[in-house]
Order: C-alpha cells, then structure tokens, then sequence
C-alpha cells in the first residue's frame, strides 16, 4: 500500500496549540522496501546500531535496512544456506540460523560473518533467542532437539521428549523466570526448557501448529498456524483468541503501547491486539505478501518480513516522537541585536523535521509566554521590542507518524542594545595569534528504570553542543563487576546504544557512565554523564 500523501497547514508552524497536533499518515500504512533478488525473507529484528536486520532466505544473505529504507547485502559464506530467523546476542552481535545450511551464524553489525557447524546432521535450525543465562538458545526443526550455543560458538543440543515434534519458535520466559519456552508445531505442545536441559511440556489443542511465540511481562503468546488463533499462556492456563478464517497467525511482536503485532500469513495481514487480547485493527499489506517475523525499528514503526513477494514493508505503528531531553537555548545572556539559537532536543522515534516558534515572555516563566509572529527558525534575531523582556522556544518532533506537542527551552532574559563589534584591522599583525578556548561538553545519560537480567534495553546518550564530534566509552558497572562498550559515535549530539545485561550480572542498581573523547581537544572538552538503571530477575 503506498504511504498516504502528507498535509500540514503553515498555520501550525506559526502558533501550537497546548495539545498535540494531529498525525500526518494513518497507523497502518506501509511502504515496502525490495530486498535481493529470489528473497525469501523470513526474520527481522533491531540491531544494536539502530538499523533493522532482515534474513533473506533464499537470497542467502542478511540485510540491513536502515530508518529510511536503504539496504545494504551481507552474502552468507555457505552457499543455499537459507538463513531463517535473526537475534541480537548478549555480545552484542547479532546471531542467526541457517536452515538448509545446517549452521548458526554470528555477523558483527559491520558485517563479518562466522558460522558454527550445527552437531546433528540435517537438523535444520530454524529460530534462535537470546537467554537469561547469556547464551542462545535455537530450535532444531527437523533434529526435534534444542540447541545452545555460548558466543563463543559452543554448541549444546538437547532431545525434545516428543518424537518428530517440529521444534519451531523459542523465547526467554517470562518476568522471574530462568527458562527457556519453545513451540512444537508437529507436537501441539509448549515445551519448557531449563539452563540445565531439562524439558516439560504443555500441550494445546489438536492441530493448532504453534509457530511464533513471543514474552511480554508474565505472560506468552503463540501464533497458532493451524487452527487460526492467538494463544495466551499463563502459568499452565491457555487462552485462545480466534483470528479470520484462513489467515494463519504465523507471529506475534510486541509493538508500542503495548500492543501485540500478529502476522497473518494466510492473509498477507497485520492484526493489532490490545495487551488484554482484544482486536484493535487489521492492516492489510500487498497482495502476496505472506508476512513473517515483525520487529519495532527505532524509528518506532514495525518492519515486516514479506516472505511472499521479497520484500520488506515498514509499517507505521502510530508511534509519535517521545523527548529524551528538552530543547535548550544559546547563548545564556543576549543584547538586542544579538542572535539566539534553539537546539532541537533529543527526541527517540527517528524525527525527520522540527517546527519552531519563539515566545516572548513577561516574567521568567513559561506560563506568561506568547508566540512572536513569523519566528518559526531555529534562530531568532533579537530585537528593540525584546529588551528588557524573555525570550524562549517551542520545538515540536515531526516523524511519519506526526507531530507532538511542543518542548518548550528555557528562559533566556534580553538586556539593552548590543556593544558595538569593532571593525577588523585591514593589515593583521604577523605577530598576532587568536586561540579560541575550547567549549565544555555536557553529556546525558537515560536509562529505563529497571531492566530484566538478560535482556536488552536501550540507553540514550546527549550531548551538548550537539556539534561535538568525538566518540562515546559506556561503562556499565555494579560492585566490582564491569562492562565497557567503546567509541560509539554520536550523530547531531545524541546517540542510541543497547545493553544485554549478561545472565551473571549483579542484581541491584547498575551505574551506567557515558565519557566523551573530543576528536579536537582544541574544540571540545571531555565530559561525562551518568544514570542508574536496576536490574531485576
């Protein structure tokens, strides 16, 4: 489906509203992005370098599918390996099957691949997850056994008690749980897994051909192939949610809000569920398209795996920019005649444009603020109506999606008419040298409140100004145990880094120090900044 034409009225840039501004493209649209030739692609999912990863399946290569739609081709070095579905290992790789090749995959996200030889011949490895205990774990469709493999590509498989069972999608457990759940899409069965290799089993419904299955919070959802149905399960309780007739839920992703994102192969749709269950929307994509595996992008929208037609289809989730961190102006003082300037802020969700609009103020407070007319640049020339008075901005975040409320900057107080700027010597003097002292850098560190051991979350890091160059050292550390991720470059002042907090790691509260290393020391001074995130079971 092509992307629905884009409207705004000029008359939003002059003056916001107090409430969010409408959004420009309806939740649901999609545009589809075509992969390598004979594709076949199959997983997806977000990478530690904000770019989605795409298997392509026959097209023996992995794709990488940045925010805008560029895609740049990785071969696998075994030839017809089919490469099936992709994950995002605790160091920070990301790990895939290769089902006809019979091998696990490792690709670095600059693209060196390393393939590991699965032991049971023909096994067909099909699904692979990262674990609680720092490992990844995989299905051996045709092997009817779980593999583990170390990230040091040591492989350990265990037999699925039930004969021919078709061990098929695998996922870490839910909150407080060390084990591993797998779908048996032969057996009818949910089959549970410890660190250890211990395996029970739970069945399900006669001829329901669980796939795709998928944690969030305590609870599990299962795609149900066959018998056209959402699965929840909680605890040993299954609770069943029934799709169209013929559409063969074939995966379930979690999505903002939350929701839960169903791909229905059978009828080349997206389903949209409440986080109770309920259907909220279904979507649907081209004619053939035989959606797979989905993934949130960090743009916020899903990237869907169209088998079908070999393509991928981003498909807009309603997901509107979120602030990390607030707009700021400079410089802190101003004279009339002199020149402010807004920085965008940071915002998560991919923004594409800004829309400004400078408020003069009476008081040093934004609630006694009102737009001055035809301001709407990142900068504002200050002028004789000013003085005396505040000046501030409101940044509003536009993405495909639409455009949130306003951030409003700080207050910046205007004095009288500017000191006059002396005109430069026509004859410089040789002797003469100017060195301008280097600016401080501000570093911001945000982390979620708590994260799951063994699981990834994202950590946003700003910087100030935003025309720092240099790279970024993370420091993760609790007690005397330490993680360090360095030279992350950020782009326009900010950065997005993900973090598998290993199987091992202390639970409490983790320090997470963000340090900067100028490219220019001349330029930019080092900064650091710091958060704290806890890590729980």
């Amino acid at each position: 489906m092509p992307l629905r034409p884009v409207v705004f009225a000029a008359a939003l840039a002059v003056a916001f509203a107090s409430v969010a501004i409408p959004s420009f493209a309806a939740t649901g649209d999609d545009t589809s992005f075509a992969l390598a030739a004979g594709a076949t692609p199959f997983g997806s999912v977000l990478g530690p370098d904000n770019n989605t990863w795409i298997t392509t399946g026959a097209g023996n290569s992995i794709a990488k599918v940045d925010a805008r739609g560029t895609i740049t081709n990785y071969p696998v070095p075994t030839a017809a390996s089919n490469p099936k579905f992709i994950t995002v290992g605790s160091d920070r790789n990301l790990w895939f099957t290769e089902q006809a090749g019979n091998k696990i995959g490792r690709i670095t996200t600059t693209g060196v691949i390393t393939e590991f030889a699965v032991p049971t011949a023909a096994a067909e490895p099909l699904v692979i997850s990262p674990g609680p205990d720092g490992n990844l774990w995989f299905t051996e469709l045709a092997g009817n056994k779980i593999g583990r493999i170390t990230t040091a590509g040591v492989i350990t498989e265990f037999a699925v008690p039930t004969a021919a069972s078709g061990p098929y999608g695998i996922v870490a457990g839910p909150t407080g749980s060390n084990d591993m759940y797998f779908t048996e899409s032969v057996g009818d069965k949910i089959g549970k897994i410890t660190s250890s290799g211990a395996i029970t089993e739970i069945p399900l419904a006669a001829g329901s051909k669980p796939y795709g299955i998928t944690t969030v919070a305590s609870t599990l959802w299962i795609a149900e192939f066959g018998t056209n149905k959402v699965a929840q399960l909680q605890g040993n309780t299954v609770l069943e949610i029934s799709m169209a007739a013929g559409s063969q839920p074939i995966w379930v992703t979690q999505g903002p809000g939350p929701t839960m994102w169903v791909s229905l192969n059978g009828s080349s749709q997206i389903a949209v569920l409440s986080a109770a269950g309920a259907l909220q929307s279904t979507y649907a994509l081209e004619t053939g398209a035989k959606p797979a595996v989905s993934s949130q992008g960090s743009d916020g929208n899903m990237w869907v795996a169209e088998t079908g037609i070999g393509k991928v289809a981003r498909v807009l989730s309603g997901q509107t920019p979120m602030l990390v961190t607030a707009p700021a102006l400079t410089p802190a003082t101003v004279s009339v005649g002199a020149t402010l300037t807004t920085s965008t802020g940071v915002w998560a969700y991919d923004p594409t444009t800004y829309v400004y609009s400078w408020q003069s103020c009476v008081t040093n407070s934004i609630t006694a603020c009102t737009a001055i007319p035809n301001a709407t640049a990142a900068t504002y020339l200050v002028t004789s109506a000013d003085s005396g008075k505040f000046i501030s901005a409101k940044v509003a975040a536009t993405n495909l999606n639409g455009t949130v409320a306003p951030s409003v900057t700080n207050v910046v107080q205007v004095g009288g008419t500017a000191t006059p700027i002396p005109t430069p010597s026509v004859t410089p003097s040789p002797t003469a040298t100017t060195s301008a002292k280097p600016v401080a850098t501000m570093v911001t560190v945000n982390a979620n409140a708590k994260v799951k051991r063994g699981q990834p979350t994202v950590i946003v890091i700003s910087l100030s100004p935003m025309t720092a160059v240099g790279v970024v050292n993370v420091t993760y550390k609790s007690g005397k145990v330490k993680s360090v991720v360095k030279a992350l470059k950020p782009n326009n002042g900010a950065l997005t880094t993900v973090w598998n907090s290993p199987a091992n790691w202390p639970l409490g509260k983790t320090r997470i120090t963000a340090r900067f290393f100028p490219t220019a020391p001349t330029v930019n001074l080092r900064g650091s900044g710091f958060d704290v995130i806890r890590v729980v079971k």
